[in-house]
């Protein structure tokens, strides 16, 4: 067991300094409440450091990820947004997969790349009500207000319509792009492949 926790840790301080050497933070795998404190918290050292050198310079986000809760993604988000605020330059890179939650973070960056056979996906949020029927009427009532800050803040970052947006939420649909297609393109979700 202490082998395992010594792995992780040996794992964790080498992200860490890959994180500040590279500057590149992985996100992979879930978006949760977690990952995204360890996602603001490589943000917080690298500005930390380069405060202490007197620079600025870019960061990249690297993204590998089905998706998650939305509440936790919004954290990273808006420290991305308060990054962009202070002058930083975000790229965003979709590595193989930016679905869901994922999709979002992709796109607000300063500027969003992906490789040419990533899968990016964006949809509506879901909510997994459960309960008497006044939970269930308050847990709808919070989804419609997340899809609202969604939908703000999908169509801020591309050329993606509220139309298009109603769209996806009236007929039940996954919106599915390809890295390297035109539409994924032209709707701004992406600026170059790579």
């Amino acid at each position: 067991m202490e082998q395992f926790l010594m792995q992780d840790k040996v794992i964790e301080d080498i992200k860490l300094n890959s994180a500040i050497r590279d500057r590149r933070i992985f996100i992979s795998g879930d978006i949760d409440s977690e990952s995204m404190f360890k996602a603001c918290y490589l943000l917080d050292r690298l500005v930390s450091f380069d405060n202490q050198c007197g620079t600025k310079e870019d960061i990249e986000i690297i993204i590998d990820s089905y998706g998650g809760f939305i509440h936790s993604g919004l954290s990273f988000v808006s420290k991305l947004e308060s990054l962009k605020d202070a002058n930083y330059k975000i790229i965003t890179t979709v590595n193989s997969v930016a679905m869901s939650m994922g999709f979002v973070i992709g796109i607000v960056g300063s500027h969003k790349r992906a490789l040419r056979h990533s899968r990016i996906m964006c949809h509506q949020p879901s909510s997994e009500s459960w309960g008497n029927l006044k939970d269930m009427e308050e847990s709808v009532e919070e989804t419609q207000q997340l899809w609202v800050r969604m939908k703000d803040i999908i169509i801020r970052n591309t050329k993606i319509t509220d139309e298009q947006l109603e769209d996806i939420k009236y007929r039940k649909y996954d919106w599915y792009f390809w890295g390297n297609e035109k539409i994924t393109k032209d709707l701004g979700i992406i600026d170059e492949v790579i």
